[in-house]
């Protein structure tokens, strides 16, 4: 099997890559930039063949080819296109903010339908585009599961969620055509290799005794290596036009922050917010957004939208994914938090 992957220089897409690498696939990683040096910091040349002209070492596993492209330009890889029998579809631009909305529409919207149009025209087998539980919503009650069948309305205030729904939609419209592509709704990832900090964020708060209140919901995790396993499982055995959700546990916020502390060996105590804080914070974080400038580098996770959400549970049920697709999450958050947090360590980002 040939394995097309675009965003392989990314968090999930870098994961991605080195599993494939090692169980011998042959892969074609799509990039803006070529590397000349370690990918994302996290992925060693030398575990490669064919990456800057580099012979195949004697012990590396598969085999990465290089194309330099554009997602929203298919001329620049659609050749190589052509070869493979399944495509993950990884490339993706996360922010929150308001100010994100265009560069986002850009790539989720337009890069995935250039890209999904193009994966129809030369009759790739399988695709798997990546999504996020974040378009299937928040509940206000804790006893509540959100499944895949969810459809809540999601405005564009919240740039990610608002792009990504469009995306599945393009998704949707593409399985309708006959092409085999499936939808991973995937849980806030942890684990080493996340350049940007998007969950590191968190983990760097705890770690420099930043984070002192917390908002009374919950949210959602999946180590990276689960993910991956979960990701493969969809190439092989995912359905045409069907999300699957990709979440190892769900827990309070106020529990994802005391099993980070406990995981990096510190103590910490936090101050839980009451529910009646939550619209002067959703107004504090209005403030916030439209004064402070953004991240040069990283996303940034204060935004209206996010806080109000924060107040919320994002509980989801990965049942389908257990069942249909035989995927067993095995790894603790605690254990994806160490690795996390070697990794920033090892690249100076804490």
């Amino acid at each position: 099997m040939v394995i097309f992957v675009t965003g392989p220089s990314g968090f999930i897409g870098s994961n991605l890559l080195r599993r494939l690498i090692k169980e011998r696939y042959r892969v074609i990683g799509l990039f803006r930039n070529p590397p000349d040096t370690p990918l994302s910091g996290h992925l060693a040349i030398k575990d490669f063949c064919n990456l800057s002209g580099a012979k195949q070492p004697h012990n590396a596993g598969g085999h990465l080819e290089v194309v330099k492209g554009d997602i929203n330009h298919p001329d620049t890889y659609i050749t190589a296109l052509s070869q493979t029998n399944c495509v993950f579809h990884c490339a993706a631009h996360i922010g929150f903010r308001k100010a994100d909305y265009d560069l986002a529409y850009l790539i989720n919207v337009e890069g995935t339908r250039a890209l999904l149009d193009a994966c129809h025209k030369v009759g790739v087998s399988k695709v798997v585009h990546l999504s996020a539980c974040a378009v299937l919503g928040y509940s206000e009650s804790v006893h509540r599961l959100i499944d895949e069948s969810s459809k809540p309305i999601i405005k564009r205030d919240n740039a990610y969620a608002y792009t990504k729904t469009l995306a599945e939609g393009i998704a949707f419209e593409y399985a309708a055509k006959g092409l085999d592509v499936s939808i991973a709704n995937i849980a806030t990832v942890y684990g080493a290799g996340d350049k940007r900090l998007n969950s590191g964020s968190v983990i760097k708060t705890v770690y420099e005794g930043k984070a002192k209140v917390i908002p009374q919901g919950g949210t959602s995790f999946v180590a990276v290596d689960d993910l991956v396993e979960g990701l493969i499982l969809m190439s092989q055995r995912g359905k045409a036009g069907e999300r699957y959700i990709l979440c190892s546990e769900n827990m309070t916020y106020s529990d994802l922050f005391k099993r980070i502390a406990w995981a990096l060996g510190l103590k910490r105590r936090f101050i839980v917010l009451p529910k009646s804080f939550k619209y002067p914070a959703i107004f504090l974080a209005g403030l916030i957004e439209r004064l402070l400038p953004a991240k040069s580098n990283g996303v940034n996770l204060i935004s209206e939208q996010l806080i109000r959400e924060s107040f919320g549970y994002k509980y989801y049920n990965n049942q389908k994914a257990r069942s249909e697709l035989g995927w067993h999450p095995l790894i603790s958050l605690e254990e994806a938090v160490r690795d996390a947090f070697d990794y920033y360590r090892s690249q100076g980002l804490i």
